[in-house]
């Protein structure tokens, strides 16, 4: 008797015991998931009788994500397979991550992360039987099932065929106690605990046969790139990162941020030039209530998205760069662009979250997408009890190749402040179906509204060739002291912009001296535009100085050595010719302001043997006839840009220039005489 109360006693103490042992509920694993994606069209549950996999709908910071749960309880096959949307591109570079969960009491087999392009798309799983599961096949390798000699390829068959797959092992399948059941549970005879593998399942290379004579047949999988000790039942969430370099072929994959192994992957395994696979999870597990979790925080991109934003003071006309100052009012104009440059889908179903800085005050926004099609964005209403932080919009359009760029365009202005005001930089998310893309917004200062005077000596002409010195003076309008770091003038020569002069601390505060370079002028008339900036990109007014190049020549820049006046077939009457080819050219590189004068003269016209023609060459200025010989007869007078060519032939109407005209005394032949141009400046009145 007391031996049967001491015994129950013992059981009544170890219920008790047990009742009191804290339980991790479903909700309770969900609610420590990772920040993740949201799934939904991307994936689907393999369709074949018994899939155990599903996608539960969790919230993280407001966001609506997904948890995949392969397994959840006992005698489970469970597999989720991508769909057309999201393919996995094999000829480009790509990168999958996802955070995974195997729990630490009742532990599954594992899962495998599977490429395939079996004939069977979204119903492929491994062979399994009616009533019990084999679960060392992770529901993608062969099923061993076989009690006599069998060939290798036998098993392969059974596999996910076209495939490759990554396996995380939670259970090692070593034939169970002391080896006592090993068909269907031998898989790891050489791993020693938890490990993680590549290799192909419906390879026949991936199958060894062992046993006979003194041990019952089973099939060994052959470990590819194996890392072996791993901790995946810990109650942990571990993250998995997996990289594909299409060029190389290689696949390399890293757990928990530890070593990186690689592998290649002949694609051709997934038939000739195929591009585009199925891919996936599957998993298995033979214990009660062994939950298998994954969360995905990076998809591979069926498409190449790029985004960027550029920030610009439109008060100031200039890129607002990271670490630059604004002034407190100033227009600030914030314009994202997304670009669609590759893919075989739309990206659709586009949403922005942007961030609203506290310091400025935007005013409107809007989108304007490639096709010409434009939205207007609803800004979030600011009541001035708190701070607006993002602003959150659904795109409208999808973006393609046929519509490849949205610009997001944003307009506010920068808080007035009565000291320097720093605007932190932030992230703008951009996410869709096919994948989600970020850039980041510049930091930058918001200063006080001081300005800067500046002043500069009046300047003279300067001959060709040499340069400009520029002298002046700059000073701040709030009377505060300051040296000259940071400080700086910018100019522009004729609407170009020079290279800016940055202030020397060596030299007096504010003071300025500096050359325009003799490059940088043309002859006449220079422009010269100055702005000085300071340190905190307070600005001064422009000022613009005039100075004139002079010094270069007034030439006949081309002129025909020879000229032929069209035949006149003599007829008894006065006749009229006119020069074919002739071209003068006249370029003024003075710089004077004054005009030039061409004139001509002319010697008669007269055979070899000396007979002179019975005629004479005039110049026709559109009203008169003036005869050109021993006076000079003025050709054109102008006042030309400096430098510039000016063909006075080109310009003659039909009504003006060189005029042969004969008399009817006029005797046939071929008749020779010289014009001789003369060029001058016409004085100043």
């Amino acid at each position: 008797m007391k031996e049967v109360r001491f015994w129950g006693l013992l059981l009544g103490l170890f219920v008790c015991l047990g009742a009191v042992i804290p339980l991790v509920s479903k909700a309770d694993v969900l609610d420590t998931a990772p920040a993740g994606l949201n799934l939904e069209g991307l994936f689907e549950p393999g369709k074949f009788d018994r899939n155990s996999a599903t996608m539960q709908t969790v919230s993280k910071n407001g966001h609506s994500q997904h948890v995949i749960e392969l397994t959840n309880d006992d005698n489970q096959v469970g597999a989720m397979w991508s769909t057309p949307v999201n393919r996995f591109n094999m000829r480009v570079d790509n990168q999958v991550s996802m955070w995974v969960n195997f729990g630490d009491k009742a532990v599954g087999e594992g899962l495998a992360v599977v490429l395939q392009n079996d004939p069977r798309k979204m119903s492929a799983i491994s062979r399994y039987g009616k009533k019990s599961i084999i679960g060392e096949n992770l529901g993608v390798y062969g099923t061993d099932t076989y009690t006599r000699r069998t060939a290798p390829a036998t098993i392969a068959k059974t596999a996910i065929q076209k495939s490759w797959a990554l396996e995380l092992d939670t259970k090692v399948n070593d034939g169970g106690f002391w080896g006592l059941y090993p068909r269907g549970n031998s898989f790891d005879e050489k791993p020693k605990k938890m490990h993680m593998a590549a290799s192909y399942p419906a390879s026949p290379d991936t199958y060894t046969q062992r046993g006979g004579l003194t041990s019952s047949y089973r099939f060994e999988q052959n470990h590819g790139s194996i890392a072996d000790k791993l901790p995946l039942a810990d109650g942990n969430w571990h993250h998995l990162v997996l990289k594909w370099v299409a060029s190389k072929q290689i696949m390399s994959y890293t757990l928990d941020q530890g070593p990186t192994r690689m592998t290649t992957i002949d694609t051709t395994v997934f038939g000739k030039d195929t591009r585009n696979v199925t891919w996936g999870l599957t998993s298995t597990a033979t214990t009660a209530n062994a939950r298998t979790l994954v969360v995905f925080d990076r998809l591979p991109q069926p498409i190449e998205i790029e985004s960027d934003l550029n920030v610009t003071n439109l008060t100031q006309e200039r890129t607002v760069h990271e670490g630059d100052w604004v002034h407190g009012g100033d227009e600030l104009e914030y314009e994202y662009v997304l670009s669609y440059l590759n893919g075989d889908n739309e990206w659709q179903q586009v949403k922005a979250s942007l961030p609203l800085p506290e310091q400025v005050h935007f005013s409107h926004a809007k989108i304007r997408y490639a096709d010409g099609t434009e939205e207007e964005i609803n800004l979030p209403a600011d009541d001035n009890e708190s701070s607006v932080a993002r602003l959150q919009h659904d795109l409208q359009r999808t973006l393609s190749m046929k519509n490849p760029h949205a610009y997001i365009t944003l307009i506010g202005e920068a808080a007035k402040v009565d000291r320097d005001t720093f605007v932190e930089d932030d992230m703008s998310y951009f996410e869709g179906h096919e994948m989600k893309t970020a850039t980041a917004t510049p930091h930058f200062t918001i200063t006080t509204n001081k300005t800067v005077n500046l002043t500069i000596e009046p300047l003279t002409q300067v001959k060709k060739g040499e340069p400009v010195i520029i002298k002046g003076q700059i000073k701040l309008n709030d009377g505060l002291d300051f040296d000259n770091d940071g400080m700086r003038i910018e100019y522009r020569v004729n609407g170009e912009a020079g290279e800016d002069y940055q202030l020397s601390m060596d030299d007096p505060v504010g003071y300025v001296e500096f050359e325009v370079d003799a490059e940088e002028l043309q002859i006449g008339e220079n422009q010269i535009t100055l702005r000085a900036h300071s340190k905190d990109n307070a600005y001064s007014e422009p000022v613009t100085v005039t100075v004139t190049v002079i010094g270069g020549e007034l030439q006949l820049k081309k002129v025909s050595t020879e000229s032929v006046f069209a035949p006149i077939k003599l007829t008894g009457t006065a006749q009229v010719s006119r020069p074919e080819g002739l071209e003068v050219v006249v370029n003024d590189d003075t710089g004077s302001k004054a005009a030039w004068r061409l004139e001509a003269t002319a010697t008669p016209l007269v055979t070899n043997q000396g007979r002179t023609l019975a005629g004479n060459l005039y110049y026709q200025d559109g009203t008169k006839l003036t005869m050109l010989g021993k006076d000079a007869v003025e050709i054109a007078r102008q006042k030309t840009v400096p430098g510039i060519d000016y063909d006075v032939t080109a310009h003659w109407s039909s009504q003006q220039g060189l005029v042969l005209k004969t008399t009817p005394a006029a005797v046939p032949g071929s008749y020779q005489g010289t014009i001789t141009w003369h060029l001058s400046t016409v004085p100043e009145e």
